[in-house]
C-alpha cells in the first residue's frame, strides 16, 4: 500500500507552527538547574522556585501564557528588570484574575507572600498596570 503525503498546506502549516514554537523559545529561559540574580538579564523579567532568588527560574521579555510545565506552580520570588509592568496570573493564557498588583518596572520581592507562593501559570508584560 503506498503512503499518501499530507497535503502541501497541512505541511506547510506544521512547518509554521514549528517555526513559531522555535522563535518563542528563543525569547524564554528555561527552567535552569540554579540560578542567582545576577542570571536574570537586564530589559527581563525573572521568577525563582525558591526565596531569596535561588534555585530553578523562569524569564523573559515578554508576557507568557504559561511558564511551563516544569516551572507551573513553582514561582516564590521574581525580579522585575523590564521598564514596563507585569501582573502575575494563578491560571495558564492569563485566566482567574490578578494574583496581586502589577509589579512596576525594577520591582521585586526575595518571597512571594503566602497566599501567592507557588501559584504563577502565566504573566503579562504591559506598559501601564492592568491591575491597582
Amino acid at each position: 500500500m503506498k503512503k499518501r503525503k499530507a497535503p502541501v498546506r497541512l505541511r506547510l502549516a506544521a512547518l509554521t507552527g514549528a517555526f513559531v514554537a522555535a522563535f518563542a523559545l528563543g525569547t524564554v529561559q528555561a527552567p535552569a538547574a540554579s540560578a542567582s540574580p545576577s542570571d536574570c538579564r537586564a530589559s527581563w523579567f525573572c521568577a525563582w522556585e525558591h526565596m531569596n532568588y535561588e534555585g530553578s527560574f523562569v524569564s523573559t521579555n515578554q508576557s507568557l501564557p504559561y511558564v511551563s510545565n516544569a516551572f507551573n506552580d513553582k514561582a516564590t520570588s521574581y525580579w522585575n528588570r523590564t521598564s514596563w509592568y507585569v501582573t502575575l496570573y494563578p491560571d495558564a493564557d492569563y485566566r482567574s484574575g490578578c494574583m496581586m498588583n502589577s509589579i512596576p518596572p525594577g520591582g521585586s520581592s526575595p518571597l512571594l507572600p503566602g497566599h501567592l507562593n507557588d501559584k504563577v501559570s502565566s504573566y503579562t508584560i504591559t506598559p501601564h498596570p492592568v491591575c491597582h
